[in-house]
């Protein structure tokens, strides 16, 4: 049973949040364990701080004692993250809120944590994000800070995107109607709903925007497949050329965040490269049969359709490996082939081949996970 995702636009320590909070907690069904984790504001100096103010906030309005789970970098002492992930393990309500999105997504990506997460989610723990923390769930992540502070190009960073594997293409924005700005538009977390329409333009077009308002949450119930809206404001979905607010009270089919049947094609109606089709499917295939132990055979299979040098590399690896019998140094080469041809797809905005791609390895025992070094692979089965 997975447990409920919360996404909370702001104020989650606010005390207009609190019944919100009790709420969720008194749906659990068995005594609280709430963990805090402060992994997206790792980097300031007043984590500490940022840390006290959700622990007194815990003690003083719902009466329970918060630990923390202090995860700032990659390079923590190795003492420090066994404690950090201990406390992830015990937990059945696990919160993070400020910081930085794309910090978030960098130290979390590919590491015992991420899976904690996800491990403990996918047990009934609940999820209580909030503000950036929000962001980093989403497939696409808002880099905020990159763009509002420090003036980069408009751009998105790759999320988490723990819903992927359930059928969601999110870019979660929180902070969606903020009104900080007084002279200018703050709107869109702090983006200006102009600047957000260009920002949107370059999402793909099966990509989804969650946009939850300040003061709001939105807790998605992933096995009941219903959403419901608390707080002060509403929330945002832009799928397609759709625009639908969901106010405060409200409940809907979680199939409203899906992608658009249509948003699978590119955008104005032009067909898909029929060869990068092709190949994808053919790699599919492949990928099928290398995961049931035909390496060769996957490999040859996937060569039939590969454009140019892609089919050289594929026959060469068939046979070197034709004499042997598969084993993780013989797959290799495939995944690292595979990898290279779903950044190419990406790089020419063909999400939902690479996409595709990813998932049907995954479907048979290969996971890529995308790190800052860049995208490696993993045995999952």
């Amino acid at each position: 049973m997975v447990g409920r995702l919360t996404l909370i636009g702001s104020g989650e320590t606010a005390p207009g949040m609190v019944r919100v909070h009790r709420a969720l907690l008194d749906s659990l069904g068995e005594p609280p364990r709430p963990v805090f984790l402060d992994t997206p504001a790792g980097f300031e100096l007043g984590v500490d701080g940022i840390a006290a103010r959700f622990v007194e906030f815990f003690r003083n309005s719902l009466d329970l004692e918060l630990r923390v789970a202090r995860y700032r970098h990659r390079d923590d002492p190795p003492r420090a993250q066994g404690e950090a992930l201990e406390a992830l393990t015990q937990a059945n309500y696990i919160i993070a809120g400020p910081g930085s999105p794309t910090y978030a997504v960098d130290q979390l990506r590919a590491t015992p944590f991420a899976e904690a997460l996800v491990r403990r989610w996918h047990a009934g723990a609940q999820l209580v994000f909030a503000s950036a923390a929000t962001i980093s769930l989403g497939r696409h992540a808002l880099p905020v800070y990159e763009i509002y502070k420090v003036g980069q190009p408009l751009h998105w960073a790759d999320g988490l995107d723990i819903l992927g594997s359930f059928g969601y293409q999110l870019a979660i924005v929180p902070h969606w109607d903020n009104a900080e700005g007084g002279t200018h538009d703050t709107r869109a977390c702090f983006m200006g709903m102009e600047r957000f329409d260009r920002l949107r333009a370059l999402l793909p077009p099966a990509a989804t925007v969650l946009g939850v308002d300040e003061h709001t949450a939105v807790t998605l119930d992933i096995d009941g497949g219903v959403a419901e809206v608390r707080g002060k404001g509403g929330i945002t979905v832009l799928r397609g050329d759709e625009q639908t607010v969901y106010p405060s009270g409200q409940s809907f089919r979680l199939e409203a965040l899906r992608p658009l049947a249509a948003a699978s094609s590119p955008a104005g109606g032009i067909p898909a490269n029929p060869v990068s089709e092709a190949t994808a499917a053919a790699l599919g295939q492949a990928a099928v049969l290398v995961g049931s132990g035909d390496l060769p055979g996957g490999l040859r299979l996937a060569a039939d359709e590969a454009p140019g040098e892609l089919a050289v590399l594929l026959h060469q690896a068939a046979s070197a490996v034709e004499q042997a019998e598969p084993t993780t140094d013989d797959v290799a080469p495939l995944l690292d082939i595979l990898i290279e041809l779903r950044s190419s797809l990406r790089e020419r905005g063909e999400w939902a081949l690479a996409d595709g791609l990813r998932d049907r390895l995954e479907a048979i025992g290969f996971q890529l996970r995308d790190t800052p070094e860049g995208t490696v692979w993993v045995r999952v089965r």
